[in-house]
Parts: C-alpha cells; sequence; structure tokens
C-alpha cells in the first residue's frame, strides 16, 4: 500500500465528521430561517383582514386515525357596521360563520348589538343575552358569568359534533371598537 491511501484511510474518520458537522450546520440554518422569515402566505392573509384578527389559533387534534377534532379560535376586533369571515365561503352566497357588529351601546354595563351568520342555522344564547331578532344578539360583557353571556350553538350527529361559542372581551365606547371572542369546534369519529 502507498503511503497516501494509508494516510487517506487514517483521515477518513475526521472526513466524515466533518461532512457530518456541515450537513447539520447546513440544516440547522435552514430551519432557523424557515422559522424566523415571514411567510408569503401569512401576508396574505394579514392584508385581507387589517387589523380585525388580533388572535388565531386553529390546532386539530388527531385521537385515532379515524377520529378528528378541528378547533378555531379567533378573537377579532371589529368597529361599527364591520363584519369579519370566521371560516370561509368557498364560493356559497351564504356566509358559512360571519360576525357583523351592528351597534355598541353606551350604557352602564358595555355591551354590543352582533349579527350572526352562521350558514343559515338559528343560534342560542345564554339568559343573560337579549335575542332582537334571527341570529341578532345584544351581547352584555360580563366578566364572571361566560356560559350566560355568550351565543351559542351546539349540534350532535350520530359521527359528529358541532359547537360554536361567541362572547365579548371588552368594548371601547370612545372609538366604537368591540373585542370579541370566537370558537368553533368541530369533531368526527366512526360511526358504532
Amino acid at each position: 500500500m502507498d503511503p497516501t491511501t494509508s494516510n487517506l484511510l487514517l483521515d477518513l474518520p475526521k472526513l466524515l465528521c466533518l461532512v457530518i458537522a456541515l450537513v447539520g450546520g447546513a440544516f440547522a440554518a435552514t430551519t432557523w430561517w424557515r422559522r424566523h422569515r415571514p411567510s408569503a402566505i401569512a401576508g396574505a392573509q394579514r392584508g385581507a383582514n387589517p387589523g380585525k384578527i388580533i388572535y388565531q389559533d386553529a390546532p386539530t387534534v388527531r385521537v385515532v386515525d379515524s377520529q378528528r377534532v378541528d378547533r378555531i379560535r379567533k378573537i377579532v376586533r371589529l368597529a361599527v357596521n364591520e363584519s369579519v369571515d370566521i371560516l370561509e365561503s368557498r364560493g356559497s352566497p351564504v356566509p358559512r360563520f360571519r360576525v357583523t357588529l351592528k351597534e355598541v351601546m353606551k350604557d352602564a354595563t358595555p355591551a354590543v348589538r352582533l349579527v350572526v351568520e352562521y350558514g343559515g342555522t338559528p343560534l342560542s344564547c345564554g339568559p343573560l343575552v337579549k335575542e332582537l331578532g334571527h341570529n341578532e344578539f345584544l351581547l352584555p360583557r360580563v366578566a364572571r358569568e361566560e356560559h350566560r353571556s355568550a351565543i351559542l350553538y351546539f349540534h350532535e350527529r350520530g359521527d359528529a359534533l358541532d359547537f360554536m361559542r361567541i362572547k365579548l372581551r371588552g368594548v371601547d365606547t370612545a372609538t366604537n371598537v368591540a373585542e370579541i371572542d370566537v370558537m368553533q369546534v368541530s369533531g368526527n369519529w366512526p360511526a358504532s
């Protein structure tokens, strides 16, 4: 064996470690860059509803392969006569889930008048909420009575469950802006 071949064999573990370190560093740099750069999709979504949705959480929980629970939670800031689509309509003339702020009440207890379009489905409300018309509500801000001061929808079928809740988080009567907390949960499991 000539000396260059034996030197190469002795240096082979060092070269292998160097290659692994370089590949690992490149992978770490790529991962860091992807997490810290703004995505084009996020920029497009931010441009669609500027300043309306201030918090959004939509995890999907997989229980078993045939079971699934989808949850959407958004905190929306709306001015009078503004609306936001919580779920996109997908080409239908009837909105799947739209919340419209009609009026901010300037009474002693903060309250707002909301119109909720939920695919034509009638909604219910807690005893502290006043129903003014079909899916039109006078929603008060009550700190400790969340379940009693919310707009609700609950429907269970044999293999699915739908739940929706809207509550008022805060009202700025000077600017007629309301902060609304919206949650929608949809669960599916196999029929037995």
